[in-house]
């Protein structure tokens, strides 16, 4: 019988950890979210994570160990606004990283329009009777807008046509960003773009979409 034996000693921790949510998103429009977490070690085997900062395990104290993954689903904690997700790791013999963290802003707002006007709810191709102006306004910032005929109220933004701005129409979109909230922006339709975006005599359904900066359109 053998009359030794090897053991090792290993002392470093887990290198180049590193985390991501929703692939390095700033925003996030629900709480379900996607950590990735990157490590520059080769092998993993025996490895296991500890994450907080989320839904359940708001701080260290709170978090359990798990078995190390690449990817896995978390709940943010719930309430708009910025998020931090810390999260360590330690090796199959207990050697544990520095705490990585990364941020998230969470917006579940849908923001709401609101129009003023229009001046005129009819108008022909006959000079002076050919515009319609209105102006519109959202509760939030927002980034991007666009005006269209729609074929239905409850119409989403997908849906439809933008009204071109060719025949001389202002307004009917933007994508400049930095629009701020309660600021009203004039627009005004005229009978050629009108038509351009839905042929024909009759009325039309004329809807205003905007973008916050967390991608999501308005509806209502």
């Amino acid at each position: 019988m053998a009359s030794f034996f090897n053991l090792t000693l290993d002392t470093t921790a887990p290198a180049g950890l590193a985390l991501k949510l929703n692939n390095g998103a700033a925003y996030a429009t629900s709480t379900a979210v996607t950590a990735t977490i990157g490590l520059t070690d080769s092998v993993t085997t025996g490895y296991q994570m500890k994450i907080w900062g989320v839904a359940g395990a708001a701080t260290e104290a709170e978090a359990a160990w798990a078995t190390f993954v690449k990817s896995k689903a978390i709940t943010l904690t719930t309430g708009d606004g910025q998020k931090t997700v810390s999260i360590k790791v330690r090796d199959d013999v207990g050697n544990e990283t520095a705490t990585v963290t990364a941020k998230i802003t969470l917006d579940t707002a849908v923001p709401v329009i609101t129009i003023t006007g229009p001046d005129k709810s009819k108008i022909s191709k006959v000079a002076t009777f050919n515009v319609s102006a209105f102006s519109f306004s959202a509760n939030a910032d927002f980034e991007e807008y666009k005006i269209k005929v729609v074929p239905s109220e409850s119409s989403l933004e997908n849906a439809g046509t933008q009204i071109p701005v060719t025949a001389g129409s202002t307004n009917t979109s933007g994508t400049a960003g930095g629009y701020k909230k309660d600021t009203a922006i004039n627009v005004t339709i005229n009978d050629a773009d009108l038509e351009a975006a839905s042929s024909g005599d009759g009325v039309k359904i004329v809807k205003v979409f905007v973008k916050n900066a967390a991608g999501t359109w308005s509806v209502a």
